[in-house]
């Protein structure tokens, strides 16, 4: 079952419509609607403008693969989350922000920058981490840092009053408080790593093993073999730019090479390895 649509008042879509308001930021605790709102913007803007939707929820993400912020293009119509291809993404590692605040400003600035130039608007998609001070913290810097004209607050109750009250007596950007639609389904913890398995399986579906030679990449640290195995990375070109992820396979006894499955192609030129927190097998599973 999907959950319910939004009916958005006419002063709320007479903002997101006018030109000048680039970028509309949802925010909203976890099954909150926020995919939902954003498909009902999307309806909403493609008649007219060229959007770009940007993905920040690391856990239950719909354009890249989880652990990671990522964007894509929608144009004329919105075909499905499977079927947006993502431009960009930026690997944080994990699929909560907690302990990763740093990791998760950096690339949405990274990701919103290079969306920011392609599109007329710019949907952003936020995680579900809401409550406590790092929560506070996170949503405050994103603001700061992407300064969007309009956020679009999504609350069953005042879950998010302890951040927006930091925004009172501002004018931009213009907040707009919007209940939750009590049709709208919690999912429970299962749920969601089931979500992440099959984003992660369909990910690695076409993957193929790759040799990495130790001594030609940038491996940000060394770590122990038993540290590395089924360990799941990111693999980045000589530019620093993030290209694919990939799961560790094996590693050569003394640290000289690392076979690695990644969907990336072989002909790619790698220049290093960011190393993620999860250990995950070809299925997608999180593994010990």
């Amino acid at each position: 079952m999907t959950d319910p649509g939004f009916v958005l008042n006419p002063k709320i879509k007479d903002a997101v419509l006018e030109s000048q308001n680039r970028t509309i930021m949802v925010m909203g605790g976890s099954d909150t609607g926020k995919t939902t709102l954003i498909e009902d913007l999307l309806e909403l803007l493609l008649p007219t403008f060229r959007v770009g939707v940007v993905d920040a929820d690391l856990g239950q993400s719909h354009v890249g693969p989880p652990t990671t912020i990522a964007w894509g293009i929608v144009e004329k119509k919105f075909e499905g989350w499977d079927n947006l291809v993502v431009k960009d993404f930026y690997s944080v590692g994990a699929t909560s922000p907690s302990g990763n605040l740093l990791p998760m400003i950096t690339g949405i600035k990274i990701i919103y920058d290079k969306a920011r130039s392609q599109v007329d608007k710019i949907l952003m998609d936020t995680t579900g981490m809401i409550r406590g001070g790092p929560a506070r913290v996170l949503k405050r810097c994103m603001i700061d840092i992407i300064e969007p004209q309009i956020i679009l607050a999504l609350q069953r109750t005042d879950e998010l009053e302890h951040i927006l009250t930091g925004f009172r007596g501002i004018t931009i950007p213009k907040i707009y408080r919007m209940k939750v639609p009590p049709g709208v389904r919690q999912k429970n913890y299962s749920e969601r790593v089931s979500y992440r398995d099959q984003r992660f399986k369909a990910y690695f579906e076409s993957a193929q093993s790759l040799v990495l030679a130790c001594d030609r990449i940038g491996l940000g640290g060394i770590v122990s073999e038993e540290y590395l195995h089924n360990r799941l990375i990111c693999l980045r070109d000589t530019e620093g730019r993030n290209l694919a992820l990939g799961i560790v396979d094996e590693v050569d006894g003394r640290m000289r090479s690392i076979s690695v499955y990644t969907p990336l192609d072989k002909e790619k030129k790698i220049g290093g390895i960011l190393w993620g927190e999860l250990r995950i097998n070809l299925e997608g599973k999180e593994v010990d």
